[in-house]
């Protein structure tokens, strides 16, 4: 059985007006994935949209069980929850068409919310992931 959990974070930094993004996998508990990303002219809410729909982008093959973990109550929101996608239409559109091409290669995708700087290992790690992405020069 392949059981994928992708830990994601966006961060944004107004001073360089910049973002980044953080992403770890996890196939069965180890570590098979660790990226990260700068984007110039973003917003925080972009980058945490953009580091989900780039986790699912990374799934090629069947998957039995997909676990996207975010710190983002509005990602998991309109992601799982039926919140209403009125802002960055352009990145929810590009995320419904990589779900819907996913969804097809796993019929078991779930979205968990963590506490943000709460202590969780992975949560940490993609968060420093993003925000020195954001950061860099």
């Amino acid at each position: 059985m392949i059981e994928l959990k992708f830990y994601t974070d966006g961060a944004y930094s107004s001073s360089r007006n910049a973002g980044g993004i953080g992403i770890i996998c996890l196939q069965n508990n180890d570590v098979v994935l660790e990226y990260s990303r700068k984007y110039k002219n973003t917003t925080n809410n972009r980058m945490e949209i953009k580091a989900v729909l780039l986790a699912l982008k990374s799934v090629k093959g069947k998957v039995d069980k997909i676990t996207i973990v975010s710190d983002s109550q509005y990602v998991i929101g309109c992601a799982s929850k039926g919140w209403k996608k009125e802002k960055n239409k352009d990145l929810w559109k590009k995320y419904d068409e990589i779900y819907e091409k996913v969804s097809q290669l796993c019929s078991d995708i779930t979205f968990e919310w963590v506490h943000g700087h709460n202590g969780d290992k992975y949560n940490e790690i993609v968060d420093k992931l993003a925000v020195r992405a954001s950061q860099s020069l």
